[in-house]
C-alpha cells in the first residue's frame, strides 16, 4: 500500500501544491494548517510520513518533529 502522507504547513498555497503533487504520484495525502492541528490528527490516524513548514506560527517544523518523534517513535 501507498504510504499516508501528512502536509503540514501555514501556507495554503502552498498545501495545495504539495497535496497535488503528491496526489498525482499516487499517494494518499492530508493537508493541515499547523503544528496542533497535525498533533490532533495523528492522535486518531495512522500516518506514514509528515511533510512540514520549518517556520510556522507557534510551534516551529523543528519543535513539531520533535514532538512528533516523542509521542510516536514508530
Amino acid at each position: 500500500p501507498m504510504p499516508n502522507v501528512l502536509i503540514v504547513d501555514d501556507d495554503e498555497d502552498t498545501r495545495i501544491l504539495l497535496q497535488g503533487g503528491l496526489e498525482r504520484r499516487g499517494l494518499s495525502v492530508e493537508a493541515v494548517a499547523s503544528a496542533a492541528e497535525c498533533l490532533a490528527f495523528v492522535r486518531n490516524r495512522d500516518v506514514d510520513v509528515v511533510v512540514t513548514d520549518v517556520q510556522m506560527p507557534g510551534l516551529s517544523g523543528v519543535q513539531l518533529c520533535e514532538q512528533l518523534r516523542e509521542r510516536h517513535p514508530h
